[in-house]
């Protein structure tokens, strides 16, 4: 909705003086050629960028132009109920690395009568796509089209096709349980609860809203805990999911200043730290960790951190900064 009015701004000219866009708007966000890169604030304040998470600038960067800043960011990860795998004789502590590991686990789970089917799978792009990355593989051509524009989609790579075979055998096997595309359908997160899956895969920006829930008691008592989201060699880097910051060139020079001031304001340690105490968000800054707040809670919840530091695994190339 934010960038559907974004655009309709275009026209109107009625835009804000900063704006959060996901990460699926980059290459729409360069082509409305609307904004001031925020590499320009970068120079002119000589922004020191040392302690922001590589992957967070290069996945809104294009053309070694830095665009926007990384905010509020995620990553998919995997979720399982650490009782039903000990029951189906599971290593509870070895959550599966690779999707044939997912596939034996989730065998052992339905053999063993624990749940209907062993993971739970939302029809999501972004969670394509990064099981794509992580294996190394390129939704689109040339280079993810960072090293020329994308004309052509990867979707019959043996990368990719190695994926969709793996869900597809998954789900038509019965070790898989379909919920569906519908973005707002949260079924795959109430299997585990209702004995339909043991594991399911979701952003880590959802763990706040999970653990609320489970706080609550409505739900019964899950142990579910996070573990690094799989992929088809059981290594490679994730790419970053949700939120950056982008400065609007239609507002004047001083809005400009006062927005680039507020949005440092917000990359802060402090503010990146509070924000992933709140929610599951991942800390864009690594000095962000070193605040007492989130070193205390990461104790206390170590399920918030498994998305920071999958933005620190694996390698920065062109599969994993999108």
């Amino acid at each position: 909705d934010a960038f559907t009015k974004y655009k309709a701004g275009l026209q109107s000219k009625d835009l804000p003086d900063l704006v959060q866009m996901e990460e699926t708007t980059v290459q729409q966000m360069i082509d409305s050629r609307s904004t001031v890169p925020v590499q320009a604030c970068i120079d002119a304040e000589r922004y020191d960028l040392s302690t922001v998470v590589p992957r967070g600038l290069e996945y809104y960067a294009s053309g070694g132009v830095q665009r926007a800043m990384p905010w509020a960011i995620s990553n998919p990860i995997l979720l399982y109920d650490k009782s039903k795998l000990a029951a189906a004789g599971l290593d509870p502590e070895r959550p599966p690395r690779t999707l044939a590991e997912v596939r034996s686990m989730s065998q052992a789970i339905v053999d063993a009568g624990v749940a209907e089917h062993g993971i739970s799978l939302k029809i999501a792009p972004y969670i394509y796509e990064v099981l794509l990355a992580k294996s190394g593989g390129e939704y689109v051509n040339h280079g993810n089209g960072r090293d020329a524009r994308a004309d052509e989609a990867n979707l019959d790579s043996d990368t990719s096709l190695a994926v969709f075979s793996w869900w597809k055998g998954m789900v038509d096997d019965g070790l898989a349980l379909n919920t569906g595309s519908d973005p707002n359908n949260i079924d795959h997160l109430l299997a585990i609860a209702t004995g339909g899956a043991a594991m399911t895969i979701e952003a880590s920006s959802a763990i706040g809203p999970i653990e609320a829930v489970l706080s609550s008691g409505d739900i019964g008592d899950l142990e579910l805990v996070a573990a690094p989201l799989p992929s088809l060699t059981g290594e490679g880097g994730v790419t970053v999911g949700d939120g950056a910051l982008w400065l609007p060139e239609a507002s004047s020079p001083a809005e400009r200043a006062a927005a680039w001031r507020y949005a440092q304001f917000l990359l802060s340690p402090e503010q990146q730290a509070g924000l992933a105490v709140a929610g599951g968000y991942v800390p864009v800054r690594t000095d962000a960790t070193e605040v007492p707040e989130l070193i205390a809670h990461w104790k206390a919840h170590p399920a918030y951190r498994v998305g920071y530091d999958r933005l620190l695994d694996g390698p920065v190339n062109r599969a994993t900064v999108g």
